[in-house]
């Protein structure tokens, strides 16, 4: 997702601002659509990525977009050609593993990690509350 919003940021202008004020707005919404439909990440992660911003708002970007490109003749060709830049990155990418962009750029395999990272994280404090208690209980019994 970082490699796409750094490509879309690199062709149109700023993505991760707070508000939403034109270009921004727009800018977020090409990269939103972007990275659901070409990055294949799911609208929450893009969300959390732009700011918190909800699903619902991810969700009307993408559909903005698409209505765009199929009413406004200058946007086909924008999602066309920033789609050609990231196939090229990523071909970059894959020839020349071990370099920095690699390190930098997400792909979907961290988005289900992340959200399974995320999973774990709300576990952990109840297994270690379960653990604190065991251990209190166990210490409780040696007396």
């Amino acid at each position: 997702m970082a490699q796409i919003d750094a490509v879309v940021s690199a062709r149109l202008g700023p993505t991760r601002v707070p508000g939403n004020a034109q270009p921004a707005c727009f800018n977020r919404q090409v990269a939103m659509y972007l990275a659901a439909r070409l990055g294949g990440w799911r609208t929450t992660a893009i969300g959390k990525f732009y700011n918190g911003r909800d699903h619902s708002t991810v969700c009307y970007g993408i559909q903005r977009v698409e209505a765009l490109r199929e009413t406004d003749p200058e946007v086909d060709p924008l999602i066309a050609g920033l789609k050609r830049k990231l196939a090229l990155s990523s071909q970059s990418v894959s020839q020349n593993p071990g370099t920095e962009s690699e390190h930098t750029g997400e792909d979907r395999n961290l988005a289900l990690s992340a959200s399974e990272i995320e999973t774990i994280a709300e576990r952990i404090p109840v297994r270690l509350l379960e653990c604190l208690r065991s251990l209190r209980d166990a210490g409780l019994k040696g007396r």
